[in-house]
């Protein structure tokens, strides 16, 4: 009997399975997911004391600092989830302190229906 029918799985796949076991010594499946370690692990007392002179510094300064500073790159997102793990505040925008508009027009108002029928 072939293995594939045997298994119920197509012949390629048995090809994929054989190769995976003569390379890797196993077929088993890799871990997925998982926590990982914030790249800040260990310089929260020097992320709160920046936060705190630069109260008013953006996630994009805050990310130049660290850069420059621990010579760490992190991205914007894992920066924010640090912040917010530390219950630590930023500015969200530099010009204005808060995030822009979409850009997009703005809906017209409703028009009201006439009472009688224009003629």
């Amino acid at each position: 009997m072939e293995v594939s029918k045997l298994f119920g799985v197509s012949k390629r796949s048995v090809e994929r399975f054989f190769k995976l076991q003569q390379q890797e010594g196993s077929v088993s499946p890799k871990k997925v997911g998982g926590y990982l370690r914030s790249r800040l692990e260990g310089h929260e007392a020097q992320l709160k004391r920046w936060v705190k002179q630069n109260n008013d510094a953006t996630l994009a300064e805050l990310r130049q600092l660290i850069r420059e500073r621990l010579q760490i790159e992190i991205g914007t997102t894992a920066l924010w989830h640090r912040l917010e793990a530390l219950g630590l505040n930023y500015k969200k925008n530099a010009a204005r302190g808060r995030t822009r508009s979409s850009g997009r027009p703005r809906r017209a108002t409703a028009v009201e229906k006439p009472t009688k029928a224009l003629g």
